[in-house]
C-alpha cells in the first residue's frame, strides 16, 4: 500500500512539474505578412508575450500617378507583441509592432509615355524608370484573435488573429536611367515633383490589413 502511495504522489509530482513547463510555445504559419515563426510565453492566465519573423514579397503592379509600374512589396520584419485575455479564455487582444524593411519596388512598364511633374516625356527620354517606396522602420499593430496555445492540457493550439499594422506614409524616391534626358537639371526637377505625387499616390499603403492563422506546440 505504501508503494502504490509513492508511487501516485511520484506521479503526481511528475505531472506537476510537467505542467509548469507548458507557459512556452512556438508557432508557425501564414498570412497577410507570409510566412511566420514565433515564439511565445504565457506570463499570467491573462497575458502572454510574442515574438517572431515574417517574410513576404507580392507583385503590386499597379498604375501610380498614372504611369504602368511592374512593383514588388517586400516584408523582412520582426514582431514583439503582448496578447491579452480579457474573459481567460482564447479571445485575445493584441498590441505591439514590425520592426524591418517594409518597401515597395517599382519599374515603370516600358512603352509608354510618361506624365512626370507637370510635363510629358517620351520612354526614350525617360529611359528606365524605378523607384522605392520605404515604408516606416517601426510599424505599431494592433488587432484581435482567438489563440487556445495555452488553454487545456494539450501540446497542440491553433492561433488566428486579424488587425492593422500602421507603416506609415512612404518615403519615395524615382531614378532615371539611359534616357536622353535623365541627367537634365530640368527634368530632375520634375521628376522630384514626381516623387511627391507618387508618394501620395502610395499612401494607401500606410496601413496594411494583417491576417494571419497558425499552428502552435506547447512545451
Amino acid at each position: 500500500m505504501k508503494r502504490t502511495l509513492s508511487l501516485a504522489a511520484l506521479a503526481l509530482g511528475g505531472a506537476g512539474a510537467a505542467h509548469a513547463q507548458t507557459n512556452l510555445a512556438i508557432s508557425v504559419g501564414i498570412g497577410t505578412t507570409g510566412g511566420i515563426v514565433e515564439a511565445q510565453a504565457e506570463l499570467t492566465p491573462n497575458i502572454q508575450l510574442r515574438g517572431g519573423y515574417n517574410y513576404f514579397q507580392y507583385g503590386a503592379d499597379d498604375s501610380y500617378d498614372d504611369i504602368r509600374y511592374n512593383g514588388d512589396l517586400d516584408l523582412s520584419t520582426v514582431g514583439a507583441f503582448i496578447d491579452f485575455r480579457p474573459f481567460g479564455g482564447s479571445f485575445i487582444i493584441t498590441g505591439g509592432a514590425y520592426f524591418g524593411e517594409k518597401t515597395l519596388n517599382l519599374t515603370a512598364e516600358p512603352g509608354q509615355t510618361y506624365q512626370i511633374g507637370g510635363q510629358t516625356y517620351s520612354s526614350a527620354q525617360v529611359g528606365t524608370l524605378t523607384g522605392s517606396a520605404d515604408l516606416e522602420d517601426t510599424a505599431p499593430f494592433v488587432g484581435l484573435g482567438w489563440d487556445t496555445t495555452f488553454q487545456g492540457d494539450g501540446n497542440f493550439g491553433f492561433k488566428f488573429i486579424a488587425g492593422a499594422m500602421f507603416t506609415g506614409s512612404p518615403d519615395v524616391e524615382l531614378t532615371s536611367t539611359g534616357g536622353s534626358l535623365s541627367n537634365d537639371p530640368n527634368f530632375q526637377q520634375q521628376l522630384a515633383t514626381e516623387e511627391q505625387n507618387l508618394e501620395d499616390d502610395v499612401d494607401k499603403f500606410k496601413v496594411y490589413p494583417l491576417v494571419q492563422a497558425g499552428l502552435t506546440f506547447r512545451f
